[in-house]
């Protein structure tokens, strides 16, 4: 007897068996609790096995949901692959993106690169620089601006939370001695605002040694040793030790990474390129 799954079955399944919970899959999937629990009964039916054991604390495989896991998790992939290149075919046009350099550098090119491959008739336009600027230059100059934000900005989709931090040299211990010597982006910036504003606030002397346009140069220069910089900690470079509390510095603002869309209906190109990067940089995916 010729037997279908269908993926909507196995999207299911997968989802359960991922979360350990019904309750959270049908919030994850749109559905209700009861249409999950249809599906994953109907997909049991076609396998002729129980996949799941269910408990009032948790659900957790069989040893036949386990071996059947990853074959359904390869198929539900396949399947998504399969209508992404579908699509793909049929979007083209030119995106212009800006975004700031350490994420255009570091975080990226990679997600870059597998948008290129998924949709081979868009033409990227990158341009890096500070986010006041760019975001200045919206719907005029760019459809979409990755930024750096104060945490509870309110503008923009946020994509995911960044810690800022205090960072120097990781060649030797670092000694509170004032007036700390100081390499920051040129004015004006908001990073830049958030070091003088903490320091002049906790009464510390300092004097900046360095200062330019390029993070990494100013990463660099801390790097090198001879200065104190502001990083994002997920992004700063190697050869900085992250500072805490315990170092005598003043606290600093949260940041947040948001991204701008232009005023207007988005093109196709355009919404295919948010949806990507929404999705590639939420909370949950890892920074490389």
């Amino acid at each position: 007897m010729l037997r279908n799954i269908d993926v909507d079955l196995l999207r299911s399944f997968v989802t359960v068996a991922e979360l350990r919970s019904f309750t959270r899959a049908a919030a994850a999937l749109f559905r209700s609790q009861s249409t999950v629990s249809t599906q994953i009964r109907r997909l049991e039916e076609l396998a002729g096995q129980t996949l799941l054991q269910r408990s009032p604390q948790e659900v957790v495989l069989t040893r036949a949901g386990e071996q059947f896991l990853g074959y359904a998790r390869r198929i539900v992939a396949l399947h998504d692959e399969a209508l992404d290149v579908i699509n793909a075919q049929s979007v083209s046009g030119r995106v212009r993106l800006a975004v700031m350099d350490d994420y255009a550098t570091i975080v990226l090119p990679e997600t870059l690169a597998r948008f290129a491959r998924s949709y081979p008739d868009v033409e990227l336009e990158v341009t890096t620089g500070f986010t006041r600027d760019l975001l200045n230059s919206l719907g005029e100059e760019f459809d979409l601006v990755l930024a750096t934000q104060k945490a509870g900005d309110g503008r923009g989709e946020v994509l995911r939370k960044e810690k800022t931090v205090w960072a120097c040299s990781d060649r030797a211990a670092f000694a509170l001695e004032e007036p700390l010597q100081l390499a920051l982006l040129k004015a004006p910036n908001m990073f830049r605002e958030w070091a003088l504003d903490a320091l002049n606030e906790a009464g510390l002397r300092w004097r900046i040694l360095f200062s330019s346009s390029s993070i990494g140069a100013v990463e660099a220069m801390a790097a090198s040793g001879v200065a104190l910089t502001l990083v994002k900690a997920g992004t700063a470079r190697p050869g900085l030790q992250l500072l805490g509390a315990g170092h005598g510095l003043p606290a600093l603002p949260a940041s947040e990474i948001a991204l701008h869309l232009a005023p207007g209906r988005a093109s196709a190109a355009v919404a295919a390129l948010s949806d990507f990067l929404a999705e590639a940089l939420s909370e949950a995916a890892p920074l490389p």
